[in-house]
């Protein structure tokens, strides 16, 4: 089993060469431009193949602002010579240099010189913005569509992000947020530069002694370009196995976030194939892929390329974030599991895994799967069904901030994630019958796990739901499980007894405890709204589902889809809409499981919302409101993701 490769492999893995792998790639990619990416994933290849893998290929996708990978846009291309903003009036100061820290330009740029005086404007209607330059506290995210309704050209803004008990307003207060994703839609159309929250301070102080005047001069460029994948596998004895895939992210300038993961994963494929190839360890049956892209764009469009690939593929593993010392980052390593909808017993081995290397040596915990954030986890759509458990440490300190150096980096934390990680791929890859057996033992003490937390909750009287709707959703959750034991070479009559012996159980465990759920309550929406969700069968017409900030919406619309979004947090179980609609299951029916999902998601009070300035509020109902989801689901439905059945 797995403790015997554990124990045989576990001195092959370097974290001093991991750490240098990262740095390597830091280097690259600390100036965050289309051809310093390319740079990044040709290394990549280059690596892979120096590791002694097989079928090594660099592949481009376009980066041409127009083709769409299941919603999601392609990005255009884009460049920077230099960039550098000042204030020339009242005194003459520098306040971002491109060459010293990237971060502080605002990604996709336009070129130009704009001088004008700041205005603070954090998205009103009525300031005068005309010939000013707006200073906002706000992420530009938040406030591009009205950038581009009022026709304002630039933006400064000194949002760095806070992310609870972890980070706060000035907890760094001369870094800068990386700001990557506002100007997307709209690239070569607006310019901003993020400064820290120590220069947003002194120049309000300055704004309330009279005008101040700052000066913006970018040397940039947006073009039809492309982006790069790279990717290479580790043989494996059988080819109608399947393979186990790894997937690492490319592209930002952060070390930890993501130079780590990528120089982690180059280390593993030099390790495990050098183990595999000294014959250390049996060649396992199933290949191992490793895969190398950009945050999901890039895994999207490398999966809609290689879709006949996609149903071979058992399961897997996506890393980011992993290299970061945790009493720097202040950070847990958090196991992001599959969404419910398509459950996977994979991931509970991982979790498995986690609990009898890691422990005590890291902090760790599993948490509901946040593809919304986690973005490489959105392969677990079941429309999709390339199931990869994330592993990361998020949220950091240091997350998506100027402040994320190789300094911050732990050999030692790689070493032992590194061998964690390896030892699961190999599992995976060699798992035939009796590891099959293995990981269904793994399962089921997970499920005894629940049902006593449950249990618990149901006498203290904190879990919410009644009876019926309980049953029903934990029977669908344990036995939707069972069937991916067959990936891993459990025969199908014994997944089949499995099933009932686990439905079993699970009536006996209702019946015994039915006098302690609560009757469900009444809802509060409308009866033309229930009646309406009732009525309404979702399907879908995309092969994965889209992010939110991907859907193509004028600007007004726009405004009303992610105030209704946020305001109702509804951004946490937006994916998992798509996720449940299959053409069978009614709005209304879907509503009553994503309720149960943010029961969970409530209650994990560690991962912030950093898709915006907002913070999650769990102080809301648990009882989604009807009017609002139905909003939301009107304007996917418009916009073609999609249809009534």
């Amino acid at each position: 089993m797995w403790r015997s490769f554990y124990n045989r492999f576990k001195d092959t893995l370097q974290g001093s060469l991991a750490l240098a792998q990262a740095s390597e790639q830091n280097r690259i990619e600390r100036h965050f431009t289309f051809p310093h990416f390319e740079d990044s994933a040709e290394r990549c290849g280059r690596e892979l193949k120096r590791a002694g893998l097989s079928n090594i290929e660099v592949e481009a996708f376009p980066a041409d602002g127009s083709t769409s990978w299941s919603g999601w846009r392609a990005m255009k291309a884009w460049d920077v010579e230099d960039a550098r903003l000042m204030v020339v009036s009242p005194l003459k100061k520098v306040l971002s240099r491109w060459d010293v820290k990237p971060e502080g330009l605002v990604m996709y740029s336009a070129p130009g010189v704009y001088e004008g005086c700041l205005v603070e404007w954090n998205g009103e209607s009525g300031v005068d913005l005309k010939g000013n330059i707006p200073l906002t506290g706000r992420r530009p995210l938040d406030v591009v569509d009205r950038m581009r309704e009022k026709k304002v050209p630039g933006i400064i803004s000194d949002f760095i992000g806070e992310l609870p008990d972890v980070r706060d307003r000035f907890d760094l207060p001369d870094d800068v947020r990386w700001e990557n994703y506002a100007f997307k839609k709209c690239a070569g159309e607006h310019w901003g530069f993020m400064i820290s929250p120590r220069q947003g301070k002194a120049l309000r102080d300055m704004m309330k002694n009279g005008p101040v005047k700052v000066r913006a001069e970018i040397k940039s460029r947006t073009y039809n370009g492309v982006m790069k994948s790279a990717t290479g596998v580790i043989r494996g004895t059988d080819a109608q196995a399947g393979e186990v895939l790894i997937s690492t992210h490319l592209y930002e300038p952060g070390a930890n976030d993501n130079a780590s993961g990528a120089g982690l994963a180059l280390e593993i494929a030099r390790s495990l194939n050098e183990a595999v190839e000294s014959g250390m360890v049996q060649r396992p049956r199933r290949n191992i892929r490793f895969l190398f892209h950009w945050e999901g764009f890039g895994l999207l469009a490398w999966s809609h390329a290689h879709r006949e690939r996609i149903s071979h593929i058992v399961g897997g593993l996506n890393i980011d974030e992993l290299g970061v010392d945790q009493s720097q980052g202040r950070s847990i390593l958090h196991l992001f599991m599959p969404p419910a909808a398509n459950n996977s017993c994979i991931a509970y081995l991982l979790a498995h895994l986690c609990e009898e290397l890691l422990t005590p040596a890291l902090r760790w915990k599993a948490v509901a799967d946040r593809a919304e954030i986690i973005n490489d986890a959105i392969t677990a759509d079941p429309h999709v069904n390339m199931v990869l458990p994330t592993l990361i440490q998020y949220p950091s300190r240091h997350y998506h901030a100027s402040s994320d150096r190789i300094q911050t980096l732990s050999a030692e934390t790689m070493e032992v994630l590194g061998n964690l990680c390896a030892t699961y791929l190999y599992f995976l890859a060699y798992a035939g019958r009796n590891e099959s057996v293995y990981i269904s033992r793994i399962v089921q003490q997970a499920f005894q796990k629940k049902l006593h937390n449950l249990e618990l909750r149901l006498m203290d009287g904190t879990w919410p739901f009644g009876f019926d709707r309980s049953r029903t959703w934990l029977i669908y959750f344990f036995t939707s499980t069972i069937p991916s034991l067959k990936n891993c070479g459990m025969k199908e009559s014994e997944t089949t007894a499995l099933e009932k012996e686990c439905t079993a159980m699970l009536d006996t465990w209702c019946s015994r405890l039915k006098s302690l759920f609560k009757a469900e309550t009444i809802r509060k929406a409308s009866s033309s709204d229930i009646e309406r969700a009732s009525s309404m069968v979702l399907k879908r017409s995309t092969f994965a589902a889209p992010m939110p900030a991907e859907m193509q919406l004028p600007p007004e619309e726009s405004y009303t889809f992610f105030k209704t979004l946020y305001e109702h947090n509804l951004d946490l179980v937006f994916l998992r809409l798509f996720y449940w609609a299959d053409g069978k299951r009614t709005l209304m029916e879907i509503i009553e499981r994503l309720e149960i999902e943010l029961d969970e998601l409530y209650r994990d009070t560690s991962i912030a919302r950093t898709g915006t300035a907002l913070l999650i509020d769990n102080g809301i109902s648990l009882e989604i409101d009807i009017e609002a989801i139905l909003t939301i689901t009107d304007i996917i439905i418009r916009s073609g993701y999609l249809t009534l059945h």
